[in-house]
């Protein structure tokens, strides 16, 4: 076992090995029929940066929660059954892990030919209880998951413009899956033009509230954030702006460090710059914002006190959160 130094250095580490084709890691030939294909064999360039094995080594812990997430969903849909939904819903959902699959074998493949270390997977809890909840919870878990993979590209395109086309193409699969999640929820498949891509301290923090505490073996190097809880939409009558409710911990040291500063939530959705609205606090850990209009799709909140122009430096302003809404 790796100590909680080693795996430190290990997340860092770039190495001077040169890649030219990708070794596939093994995986059946069952998957790889079902997933349409597998882990491609294109060539790699001779080396690439420290903060693009930290990346894949990122982009792999979060594929690890995917695949957990929907080999359980699988076997327990048979046990709820998927009556009401598309006969063939239990055979796509088979597709979407065994492709998540081919994408875990896909980073795995890279990372091991730069001799970076692959992150194994955690332990995962979902609150899923039923066959509705878990489609519910698909849609959320790859809009993160999209969001994310357009985090990676925006940093490779500076860092490793050479690998942007496996991630690319590993995106648009992602997209997919969530617009068939979507459609089984009677949702538009594209509810936008523009997928919202958030960073990976947001990813990251999301990610935790699915992972049973102290299941991981790699401490992965972001910031861990104060939680934040969002209601379901407060009623308003239609001609004043929709409600919600948000809920922290006001003993957190971030909100003592901003003590008597006006509290606001940062709302990010597509391609636009973050909008901010005050937070109106009802009883000490708890108030109501409204959400700024024109939102749709997967849209990104946190508590903040700042007003940053983009997304990656909100991320860095975050009192608590993210949360993750379905606002169309």
């Amino acid at each position: 076992m790796h100590s909680p130094v080693a795996i430190n250095r290990l997340l860092y580490a770039s190495s001077l090995l040169v890649g030219s084709i990708v070794a596939a890691a093994p995986l059946c030939n069952n998957t790889t029929d079902v997933a349409g294909g597998s882990s491609p064999d294109f060539g790699l360039p001779s080396s690439i940066s420290t903060s693009a094995i930290k990346d894949f080594q990122f982009a792999l812990f979060l594929e690890n929660l995917e695949v957990s997430f929907f080999q359980a969903g699988l076997a327990n849909i048979t046990k709820w059954s998927a009556n009401g939904y598309p006969n063939d819903t239990i055979e796509i959902v088979t597709k979407v892990t065994a492709q998540e699959e081919v994408h875990i074998a896909t980073i795995t493949d890279l990372l091991e030919t730069y001799n970076a270390y692959a992150v194994p997977p955690c332990n995962y809890s979902f609150p899923v209880n039923s066959t509705e909840e878990f489609f519910e919870l698909a849609n959320i878990i790859t809009s993160v998951g999209i969001g994310a993979t357009i985090g990676l590209s925006e940093r490779l395109a500076i860092t490793d413009p050479l690998l942007i086309q496996s991630v690319s193409s590993i995106l648009t699969v992602e997209s997919r899956h969530d617009a068939f999640f979507r459609h089984l929820e009677g949702k538009a498949p594209n509810p936008a033009p523009f997928d919202t891509g958030i960073s990976d301290i947001w990813a990251y923090n999301l990610a935790l509230s699915f992972i049973i505490p102290g299941t991981c073996c790699t401490e992965i190097p972001l910031p861990i954030l104060p939680t934040l809880n969002v209601s379901d939409q407060i009623s308003a009558n239609s001609t004043e702006p929709s409600l919600r409710e948000f809920e922290w911990d006001p003993a957190q040291m971030t909100f003592v460090a901003e003590a008597g500063k006006q509290l606001l939530v940062g709302w990010v959705n597509q391609l636009n710059m973050p909008v901010y609205t005050p937070l109106n606090i009802t009883v000490k850990g708890k108030g109501t914002a409204a959400v700024p209009p024109g939102m749709n799709g997967a849209v990104f909140a946190v508590v903040t006190t700042q007003q940053p122009d983009n997304a990656d430096d909100l991320a860095l302003a975050t009192l608590a959160g993210p949360v993750v809404l379905t606002l169309s």
